[in-house]
């Protein structure tokens, strides 16, 4: 049911039936409570935020100075996502979006964000992501939700004409 296009303004509209409205409305306080947990040694949290030095002192010093502006980066993308999603219309059960120029780049990295905590939850690795799904594993949700945000990742670019 989903489909997006760009218009020539820049702005991205995008059309969804109302179970996948539900799906991506549960998503951004799922990515926040991992952005504001406390413990920053968190496998999740480690992928979400990659060391940029190897060196300890050198990668402490890069913490000290922008770890606190990166962290505002991912949640200003929780929050443009759910801004978007919250000013939705509906028409005929189906779910209209639009997704600003401004809003693009943050949607494009929420949905990134939220594929690599389900892909480290997962334990998905570049070789077994795509393998059959099973219904009944007790992370087929997840799977399924991964599987999803792939696609939208996908379909996000292209209508964009990337």
């Amino acid at each position: 049911m989903f489909k997006a296009r760009r218009k020539k303004d820049g702005t991205v509209t995008v059309r969804l039936g109302a179970a996948e409205a539900e799906l991506l409305l549960a998503l951004p306080a799922r990515l926040r409570a991992i952005l504001t947990r406390e413990d920053v040694t968190d496998r999740v949290i480690q992928r979400l935020f990659p060391p940029a030095y190897r060196d300890a002192k050198k990668e402490s010093e890069y913490r000290g100075l922008l770890g606190r502006e990166l962290l505002e980066r991912k949640l200003e993308s929780v929050d443009a996502f759910e801004k978007t999603l919250g000013n939705r219309t509906t028409q005929k059960g189906r779910v209209h979006l639009t997704i600003r120029p401004e809003e693009y780049d943050l949607w494009l990295g929420f949905i990134n964000d939220m594929r690599l905590v389900l892909g480290t939850e997962l334990d998905i690795q570049d070789d077994n992501w795509s393998n059959n799904f099973n219904p009944s594993h007790p992370q087929a949700q997840d799977m399924a939700i991964f599987h999803y945000l792939s696609w939208l990742e996908e379909e996000l670019l292209r209508a964009s004409g990337f």
